[in-house]
């Protein structure tokens, strides 16, 4: 007895022939026979016997009685042995027949299984292009795709177009077709072979249910290009789940299956309902009472499921001695006009699910085609036009013997396989598939295609298609297809590990975010909290810290306070033209340049002065007339953040003739010459009453400083507690205690200020008396400058500043000044002068006093007292005595919420699949490279040949890969080139 393709026994034929054998012999069969048609790789149906002989020229015939133990016992067929020759392209596939030592039973193995002739490299290579298939397999299985794409076939077409019967037949398996079964949701089918039959059916949760509004039903407007299968939406990787449905590890048959598949679509569309409530019991797991019961309520359900389509996929795999070794979907058949109104929207979820499929740049597309229907009426393979995919289509005819009897469309379908018409990349093949088990199926399928008497009278195959007989029938394309995808497979490989490589070191990262409690919990927490507090302590006390504050907050907070010292115009009013003296440095900008015509009294603005004039000066931050908007983004450009609209306007300068205004208005009658004191604290606090916006921003720098650098010592110190309630806590004792200490510090320093900006206080004679000195002279020379522009009746130039002047330059310009004051005379505005260098003086002295007092505080009173607290604090806030942590205590502080386990599992779930998926990868590419390669002193390197099957050519480049056969000017090769085997 031998196995069926289906998984049951039939009887062995008493007519065989017997070859002797060493401990293991080859034999090819299923090869070209003298005198009559080629034949599919179908089971024969010719079974007379002819006699083999020992030289492979003639077959020399065997009574079945006449076999021993080490002969292979063999279905007779009439064949005939031909020599391998690398020159002709239409030698057949080989098929190998070995003896296992242990075990007399004969096993047949089956045209579609390992692709084995008379050579052993050619053995090896069916067994590698098996495991590269199942790896293939494995690693979809793995939910890999949004990190690489895999080479897959899929199955698409219109409905009705004979795509079950294809399924079934490329499989090797009597898969349900009955209506209902798996048609709305995608089907992966692996099949795979192996010496033990088995059935396992997975569910793939890609996308989660959104059920719809109550009294909304879904409409065709809700299926958008960002919603393409409602009311189902993507899940994030880490969340994509296989979960198996059922498992059947003995003999079954295709109402078995039927029924599981059924129950598991079911599931996928009720997805509230928890998965084990739709398992079905099987023959020998319940009576048949309680299975039939299980299956009516379960059919029940499907009547009033949640959902009538779902994305999410049902993966079959079914493991024998006789399968193939391919794995793809099979997607529901598109169609144009839902059965009811309201199901109009599954038109467009439908065609958004085929074209999702058929994107994928690694999917190799099959289109199934009747030919009793006109191929230019599917709508499957205009998807496919538009997706421009047709170089990755391969197409397949089916119901070939409904194949209308009018010559005309004859022509249509020649021309379709000749490449004149619907033209595919990977050209067309020819199925036959009628009603009855599986192997009578390729039984009728060879005797249709062959012409065989006896079988269908009334189906005929025309002798017009007789020149295309290599692609006739489903063996052939499954033969092709094997080794298509083995080959895309083959290509892919560097890139997918590469990328899985790297999604891998993502994972490893974020699940560091995410770590496991540890064993001491409470040793843990207290180890660190203690390196916490230790680490604040040296960081603060760290030079590179105190720098980067002095550089962030302090200088930007010194530059803005002297910024704001008062401003005085000290040009004579009058007819000239006016212009406030930049008086913080040693020189003023240049004054305006008069132009022909232009009256002598209208100001012009430093803003107005002509580009790229020589010896035209950069405008300051000072260099403003009375009225013109301030601008602060001179003297605080080293301020990391923009200043905001709330930055008050610093006062207006004040020209001479204001000032002696101002002392006449607060002068006492009677005593001449005599400046009020009222006089010179207005000209101050003007311009201090603006310390509270720079103080406020050197508070708010400070403590983001302070903030980040503590935040950034709890994230180091706590590295396996990341995700517990003791990191969390921390993070909000710690942001509360830097606030108290910043409205502490905030009182502190307003406190200061407020002191400051009343009024005028200093006991410090000696640094008042040194600034007034300074800015008198300043004010001086520039006065000097103006008088005598003024008198010489010229433009006033750019004054050139002390600092960049020679002890030469200033002696002779000190002594052309003692000079030309004698020539002046007295200075009218002198006293005005005197007041302004006087506020200047004192504003200088005043604001030192104050930038010293506001830093200190930090230095010496908030870094000392945060580092000396914070440790106490945050353990007296966590609830942490002398004696350690209460059970009650630590169990808080070591529990983690539930979308941090969530997230943890997931990222592990991903990261599990990812390995997996590495580790097939690598053990397929370690197997390679321990496959032997060359034999007898030359490489046998498998070829496929026009026929889309494989035959060996010795001497080939070990290399290089080979090439394939020349191509048939009337079809394209099946396979283009063939990766060497070894080579991933």
């Amino acid at each position: 007895m031998v196995r069926s393709h289906r998984g049951g026994f039939r009887a062995q034929r008493k007519d065989v022939i017997a070859i002797p054998t060493p401990d293991r012999t080859d034999i090819g069969s299923d090869v070209m026979t003298e005198g009559r048609a080629a034949r599919s790789g179908a089971p024969s149906v010719d079974t007379r016997a002819a006699a083999p002989s020992t030289n492979s020229e003639e077959v020399e015939h065997v009574e079945d009685n006449d076999h021993h133990s080490d002969t292979q016992v063999l279905p007779t067929r009439s064949i005939e042995i031909k020599q391998l020759d690398e020159d002709e392209p239409d030698v057949m596939l080989m098929q190998c027949i070995k003896r296992e030592p242990e075990n007399d039973a004969s096993t047949l193995a089956s045209i579609q299984g390992s692709f084995i002739g008379p050579n052993m490299a050619l053995k090896e290579f069916g067994q590698e292009l098996k495991e590269g298939i199942d790896a293939l397999a494995e690693i979809q299985s793995r939910g890999i795709s949004h990190v690489a794409n895999l080479p897959e076939l899929v199955l698409v077409g219109d409905q009705s177009s004979g795509k079950s019967s294809l399924m079934s037949a490329i499989a090797g398996l009597s898969l349900p077709r009955s209506s209902g079964t798996c048609t709305r949701c995608p089907l992966h089918i692996r099949i795979s072979r192996s010496p033990e039959w088995s059935c396992r059916v997975f569910l793939k949760e890609d996308y989660e249910f959104r059920p719809p509004t109550p009294g909304h039903p879904i409409t065709i407007d809700d299926v958008t290009s960002s919603n393409k299968f409602p009311p189902w939406k993507p899940l994030p990787a880490q969340r994509q789940a296989r979960h198996e449905f059922k498992t059947v590890r003995d003999r079954f048959d295709a109402e078995v299956l039927e029924t599981i598949l059924k129950c598991a679509q079911v599931a996928i569309l009720n997805p509230s309902t928890a998965t084990e409530w739709f398992v079905p019991k099987l023959e020998g797991e319940a009576p048949r009472s309680v299975r039939q019961q299980h299956l009516e309520r379960v059919m029940e359900k499907a009547e009033s499921s949640e959902a009538q389509f779902s994305p999410n996929t049902i993966d079959l795999e079914v493991k024998g001695p006789d399968l193939a070794d391919l794995s793809f979907y099979d997607l529901p058949g598109v169609f144009i006009t839902a059965r009811r109104p309201e199901d109009k929207f599954l038109e467009r979820v439908v065609k958004n699910l085929t074209c999702d499929y058929i994107s994928r740049p690694n999917a190799i597309i099959l289109w199934a085609v009747p030919m009793n229907q006109d191929a230019e009426n599917s709508f499957a393979f205009k998807l496919i036009q538009d997706l421009k995919a047709v170089d990755r289509c391969v197409g397949v005819m089916t119901k070939a013997d409904l194949l209308s009897h009018d010559p005309a469309a004859n022509r249509a379908w020649v021309a379709m396989l000749e490449e004149q018409t619907h033209r595919t990349g990977l050209g067309y093949f020819v199925t036959s598939r009628q009603e009855g088990e599986l192997e009578d199926q390729n039984k009728r399928e060879e005797a249709f295609f062959n012409r065989t008497p006896g079988f269908d009278a009334n189906a005929t195959w025309p002798i017009a298609f007789d020149k295309f007989k290599e692609r006739c029938g489903v063996e052939k394309l499954k033969a092709f297809l094997s080794l298509k995808l083995y080959e895309e497979f083959c290509k892919v490989i560097p890139e997918v590990k590469l990328k899985v490589n790297n999604r891998l070191h993502e994972l490893i990262g974020q699940l560091e975010k995410y770590p496991v409690a540890p064993a001491n919990a409470e040793m843990e927490i207290m180890r660190s909290l203690s390196q916490f507090s230790t680490r604040v302590k040296a960081r603060f006390q760290d030079q590179q810290f105190m720098s980067l504050w002095d550089l962030e907050a302090a200088e930007n907070f010194k530059r803005g306070i002297l910024g704001l010292k008062p401003r005085f115009n000290v040009i004579e009013p009058g007819p000239s033209k006016r212009v406030v003296i930049d008086l913080c440095v040693d020189s003023p900008p240049p004054a305006s340049r008069k132009r022909p015509g232009q009256g002598g009294s209208n100001p012009v603005t430093p803003s107005k002065r002509p580009r790229g004039e020589p010896g035209s000066a950069a405008v300051k931050a000072e260099d403003l007339t009375p009225g013109t908007p301030y601008s602060f983004s001179r003297s605080w450009s080293a301020i990391p953040f923009p200043l905001t609209p709330m930055m008050p306007a610093p006062p207006r300068s004040k020209d001479l003739r204001a000032v002696r205004s101002l002392i006449r208005r607060h002068a006492v009658p009677g005593r001449p010459h005599l400046v009020s004191n009222s006089v010179y604290e207005p000209l101050f606090t003007e311009s201090a009453r603006l310390w509270m916006y720079h103080l406020d921003v050197y508070i708010g720098k400070t403590f983001n400083l302070l903030e980040v650098e503590i935040m950034r010592i709890l994230e180091a110190s706590f590295p396996t507690l990341k995700s517990r309630a003791v990191y969390k806590e921390s993070v909000e004792h710690m942001k509360e205690f830097i606030t108290s200490h910043r409205d502490d510090l905030r009182t502190q320093l307003f406190m200061l200020y407020n002191l400051e900006s009343k009024g005028l206080f200093t006991k410090d004679e000696e640094t008042l008396q040194r600034n007034m000195a300074s800015e008198r002279k300043i004010l001086e020379r520039h006065r000097y400058h103006c008088r005598m522009a003024a008198r010489n009746g010229v433009e006033l130039g750019p004054i050139q500043k002390i600092e960049e002047m020679s002890d030469e330059d200033i002696a002779k310009e000190a002594t052309k000044m003692a000079k030309d004051s004698a020539m002046l005379g007295p200075d009218p505005y002198d006293q005005e002068v005197a007041v302004a260098a006087y506020v200047r003086g004192y504003y200088l002295t005043a604001a030192n006093r104050f930038i010293d007092l506001v830093c200190i505080h930090f230095m010496s009173g908030l870094l000392p007292e945060m580092a000396t607290l914070i440790g106490h604090h945050l353990d007296e806030k966590l609830g942490l005595g002398p004696r350690g942590a209460t059970p009650d205590v630590l169990e808080r502080l070591v529990s983690e919420g539930d979308d941090i386990a969530r997230k943890r599992r997931d990222l592990r779930a991903e990261k599990e699949r990812l390995d997996q998926a590495l580790e097939i990868i690598t053990d397929l590419q370690e197997h390679r490279r321990g496959t032997p390669r060359v034999m007898n002193g030359q490489s046998d390197a498998p070829i496929v040949n026009g026929n889309g099957l494989t035959h060996l050519v010795s001497g080939a480049n070990p290399d290089v890969p080979p090439h394939m056969g020349a191509r048939s000017p009337s079809h394209r090769s099946m396979a283009g080139s063939v990766t060497q085997y070894g080579d991933l």
